[in-house]
């Protein structure tokens, strides 16, 4: 294994967290030299520089083996999450060490959970610093040095099939270079909307640049203590949640969709099974929090209940009113949508609706065959036949998915938290959601009261959820095959 290919790649993926420091510097520049420039441009120095040791003294490898891969894409997103502490760190207030790293950790990974009381009371430079880092990380740091790599040969093919989801790349038939074509264009596409829809429903052009870079990213870091509530607009809400449905589809299938002029997103079935998911459960939530008496109307029960099924199945996390009060039914159901999530291909984590879909009818497949031994029962989805390898990855990373979750939920319980806290919050980190139920916190609610150590653990989950289980276990076999 090349030390230094992996030390010069991850150095890419630094200097890129660098830029937007300096960015972020820059805003707080414009705003008076607000008290977040310093820190800010100290730790874009420092960034800076230690990502450009290693291009200055190793020498460019044009190809890379699976070892080096797995090494760069966990290395570059760990030590983005490090240096995305330095910012915090270094202005102070709230920030103690394991406040910045849970701060850092849920912004690169998009989870989007804060320990911050009051937002509101950062400087404007920090809170684009804030946004900035969902933004790096809903692209993907990877995706980021694959931007940059001065070469369209096979680093950007492995890296590309690294940081990929299995499951999505049948619908990425395109070589490296227009693989990030598309998935720039999207990304690019769905921010530069959503900021100017965002401004012409009524948002100020600092939120709606913080939030579009938010909602791009499904990642769920507000301006305001009050997240999205703060506005109290239908229109912004609506627009919002318009982009969290986007960005939570296939980037693949809705470059097709505009290459063809066609709406080829809406027609794969995957789509057409999380879009009717949404509405199901809206439905649902809808009917029994109007039941419950927490709504006065049904289209004030329609209008919070989508918004919350939509940003939690999204992974989004913003919020429009407390769902700590919701009935068990609902928040249970929403516990759900945290686990399926959005579609393959997108910047969303969680399970993947694609995961259930394909589970789904292997279920069905199966019951049919016992139904009918002598029958041929093949599992298709999209007119394709999906092999039984597939099928087996899927049933064993949603068997691992669901274990490593609730091993999870059994380490916070040891910090005395319930058992609506303790789930929800390993189901939140896992699936990069952000809020939680119970004593953990809530929709409007921060994780500043969790022990210190908590908040370590629940950042290390965040890192594994964003990677995926089976990223993190091979990286463990091939090393301690390696060591055999």
């Amino acid at each position: 294994m090349n030390l230094g290919i992996i030390s010069r790649n991850v150095g890419i993926a630094l200097i890129c967290n660098a830029v937007f420091m300096f960015l972020s510097a820059a805003v707080a520049a414009i705003n008076g030299f607000d008290s977040s420039f310093s820190p800010l441009m100290v730790s874009a120095m420092i960034t800076m520089m230690v990502g450009i040791f290693p291009l200055i003294f190793v020498r460019r490898k044009n190809d890379i083996n699976t070892k080096e891969g797995l090494a760069i894409l966990l290395f570059a997103w760990f030590l983005s999450c490090i240096f995305a502490m330095l910012p915090y760190v270094l202005w102070g207030g709230p920030f103690s060490v394991a406040n910045a790293w849970f701060e850092s950790a849920s912004g690169i990974t998009t989870t989007g959970a804060t320990i911050l009381n009051d937002i509101e009371s950062l400087p404007k430079g920090l809170l684009f610093w804030r946004s900035s880092t969902h933004y790096i990380g809903g692209l993907g740091v990877v995706v980021f040095i694959m931007m940059i790599l001065p070469s369209f040969g096979t680093v950007r093919f492995k890296m590309s099939k690294m940081d990929l989801d299995d499951v999505s790349k049948s619908n990425y038939r395109y070589k490296s270079g227009k693989f990030i074509k598309v998935i720039i264009s999207v990304y690019l596409g769905i921010t530069i909307s959503a900021f100017f829809l965002l401004m012409i429903a009524g948002m100020p052009m600092f939120d709606a640049a913080n939030h579009a870079m938010s909602v791009a990213a499904t990642g769920g870091f507000s301006t305001r203590n009050a997240s999205i509530a703060a506005y109290d607009s239908p229109a912004i809400e609506l627009v919002l949640a318009f982009f969290m449905i986007v960005s939570s589809l296939h980037y693949g299938l809705i470059y097709a969709s505009f290459a063809t002029r066609s709406f080829k997103v809406l027609k794969n079935p995957v789509s057409k099974f999380y879009l009717s998911t949404i509405f199901v459960v809206t439905i649902a939530v809808t009917i029994n929090i109007l039941a419950s008496g927490l709504a006065d109307s049904f289209l004030e029960g329609l209008r919070n209940g989508f918004f919350e099924v939509v940003s939690t199945i999204s992974t989004t996390g913003f919020a429009i009113t407390d769902t700590s009060s919701w009935p068990v039914f609902s928040i249970l159901l929403l516990m759900y949508v945290a686990i399926q999530c959005g579609c393959s291909g997108s910047t969303t984590s969680g399970l993947r609706s694609d995961r259930v879909w394909i589970l789904l009818k292997a279920a069905k497949a199966q019951l049919v065959k016992m139904a009918h031994p002598n029958a041929v029962v093949p599992v298709k989805t999209d007119g394709q036949v999906i092999e039984k390898e597939m099928l087996s990855s899927v049933s064993i990373y949603v068997c691992l998915y669901i274990i490593f979750v609730f091993v999870m939920a059994l380490v916070y319980s040891l910090f005395g938290f319930d058992i609506m806290g303790s789930m929800s919050a390993s189901i939140s980190m896992m699936s990069n959601v952000g809020p939680c139920f119970g004593e953990f916190g809530s929709s409007l609610g921060s994780f500043a009261a969790v022990p210190a150590m908590a908040k370590i653990l629940m950042g290390f989950q965040m890192i594994v959820g964003r990677l995926g289980l089976y990223s993190i276990l091979l990286v463990f076999f091939v090393y301690r095959r390696r060591a055999a």
